[in-house]
Formats: C-alpha cells, structure tokens, sequence
C-alpha cells in the first residue's frame, strides 16, 4: 500500500511539472478514478505536496499550482564512490550549482556494488526524489535492470560517465576519445615513436580511449609503431608483471598513455626498478589529472576529463527533464583538457 502511494504521489508530481504555475489540477475525485485509488490516499499525497510547495488549495475553489521550485527540489546522486579525484570534483560542480538553485541533493555511493547500486536506487524512489544523476557501475547488464526501475515509475535521470546499452536516457559524458587523441599526440609532437597503450581493466572507457590511442597513430605523418599493449583485467603483481616484461627488452616504448593516473603509478615504480626515468627515457601521460599527479617524483602529465563541469552540465540538464524539455537521447560531451608536467614535456632548446 505504500509503495502505490509513492506511486500516485509521483504521477501527480509529474501532473503539476508539467503544468502552468497557477492552473488548477483535476478534482480529488477525478484523480481517486483516474489512479483507481481512495479518495484518502489522493487527499495525503494533495497535503503532502501542499506541504512541499507544488500545490495550494484554495476553499470552493480548487487546488492550483504553486511556483514549480518555489521550494527546493530533491534531486538523488549515485555514484560508484565518493573518494578519490574525479568524483569529489563530480560533487562539487552539482553542488555549486544546487545551492545557488535552491536544490537539495542527496548522495549515495554504491561503492561499485550492484546490490548496493539498486538498494540506492530504491532508496530514492522510497523517499520521493524528483530526479536522479547517475553514474552507473562498469557492470552494464546489472546497471540496465536497476535503473530501468526509475523509467517504470517514472522518475527522470540523468545518466553520466557512461552509458547503458538499450537504455534511453540524458546522457552527460567526457570525451575519452578525443582526450586519448590528444595525449598521443602530444606524445608523438615530442619525438616519441614507439608509443604504447596501457590499461589494467577493460570496459567502455578503457577501450574507447584505446581508440582514441590508435587513432592518432593513424593520423601521425611521421613513422610511429604502436608499441605492446595493455588492455585487459590485471591486479597487483600480475600488473606489475606485465608491465616488467614490456620494460624487459630492449626495444621499448618511448611514450605510453596511461588510462588512469593510477595505472601510471604502477609504470613508475616499474620504470625505477629498470634505472628509467619518466619523461626523460619514457614519456609519460595519464588521465583523471588526479592529485597524485603533482607528488610524483616526475610531476606526470594527465588528460583532465574536467569533473566539475560535467557535474553541472548534469545538474542543469536534470533540472530541464523536469521541466520536460530534455529528450530521452539528448547528450552533452565535455571536452577534456590536457594538463602537460615533467612527465612529458618537450625540452626547449
């Protein structure tokens, strides 16, 4: 029972979002007939949003809408987790813009959990949020039953970082391939020729930003090899091994592109067991521009997928599902930016 009273709660919010600030909402009784409930279930949830600031009731009148976000709206954030780089910068770019906009957010991390991940995604439908901005966990299949939930009740969202395959929804993302261009070719612009492409995992991300590698590679005029690679599902030692082997002969890499910044820590510590130096007998770029980036022993060069900008990107494209002008397959690309360090830079002359 009240699980249908969030339910019927929802679709009359949905009702007065997409009305004019002071139209009148059909009767409690056509609404009771209209969502084949009690009349007592219509009158709570009329008290309920009375009480949020979407509906004023006026005696042998009516009830009629209030300014829509006259108070603040409730907007759900779920991510995969709340620390490191790239999501604190996410948060701080929502929140700079919800607090300038009356907006109160929620945050839950799913901390890469698929269990977890829906549990957030009920808690959000439980407690009435008017939309949710995701970034859904690596696991897709797991991703499309969980959120596929919000469409059934009708709750807009806001999908960031990646996508679902078959799932429709505004999407707001970084450029992966265009920033993995982008540091190969500063890579092959500072005299590498033998570059090669590291990752520890393999997903959408990883392998679009491998694209992104090859085709710059492609694109070069000069000669360049596409030296090993690295792309696949690797942990602790057997990273470590891996990058050991490609650092062990004597044609190696002159540049690598690192997927993340932490991949390049790892390379690192590699390259100081083989007496190689970032920047100087390799070059080196990451991505994230984490702040690990700046505490290397070689300031490492990293591509920055610019986080807060696409947290605000995603919040004001939230606010305009709500408002019912943002389409399904609607997205936004933010352009990343290449931060150059030690780890890469061109020796002037």
């Amino acid at each position: 029972m009240a699980l249908r009273y969030q339910e019927v709660k929802l679709e009359i919010k949905k009702l007065i979002l997409s009305s004019k600030e002071g139209s009148r909402i059909p009767s409690r009784n056509f609404l009771s007939r209209k969502y084949q409930v009690a009349r007592n279930t219509i009158d709570k949830a009329i008290t309920e949003l009375e009480q949020e600031g979407y509906l004023n009731s006026v005696k042998g009148s009516g009830t009629y809408v209030t300014g829509r976000f006259s108070r603040n709206v409730n907007i759900g954030v779920i991510l995969p987790s709340l620390m490191g780089d790239v999501y604190p910068q996410f948060i701080s770019g929502i929140e700079d813009y919800a607090t300038a906009n009356h907006i109160n957010v929620v945050l839950l991390s799913s901390e890469s959990i698929p269990e977890k991940q829906k549990r957030n995604v009920y808690q959000m439908i439980e407690m009435g949020a008017d939309g949710c901005i995701i970034i859904p966990i690596i696991n897709s299949e797991m991703s499309f039953e969980t959120l596929d939930l919000l469409k059934k009740k009708k709750i807009p969202f806001v999908l960031c970082n990646r996508s679902i395959d078959g799932l429709n929804a505004p999407f707001v993302g970084t450029n992966n391939h265009y920033g993995a261009y982008m540091a190969t070719k500063h890579l092959i612009e500072g005299g590498c020729r033998r570059l090669s492409y590291l990752s520890q995992r393999k997903y959408s991300t990883s392998i679009s930003r491998y694209n992104g590698f090859k085709t710059a590679l492609l694109d070069c005029q000069e000669e360049v090899e596409e030296g090993p690679v690295l792309l696949g599902n690797y942990e602790g030692d057997a990273l470590k091994e891996k990058l050991q082997v490609i650092f062990s002969g004597e044609k190696i890499p002159d540049g690598v592109h690192c997927f993340d910044d932490m991949m390049a820590t790892v390379l690192y510590s590699v390259l100081q067991e083989k007496g190689l130096v970032p920047g100087k007998d390799v070059k080196v770029v990451g991505y994230n521009d984490s702040s690990i980036c700046n505490i290397l022993p070689v300031p490492l060069s990293s591509v920055s997928s610019r986080s807060k900008e696409m947290g605000k990107e995603a919040i004001r494209m939230m606010m305009e599902a709500l408002e019912g002008g943002v389409k399904e397959e609607a997205a936004k690309w933010i352009i990343p930016e290449l931060k150059i360090r030690e780890s890469s830079r061109t020796e002037k002359i």
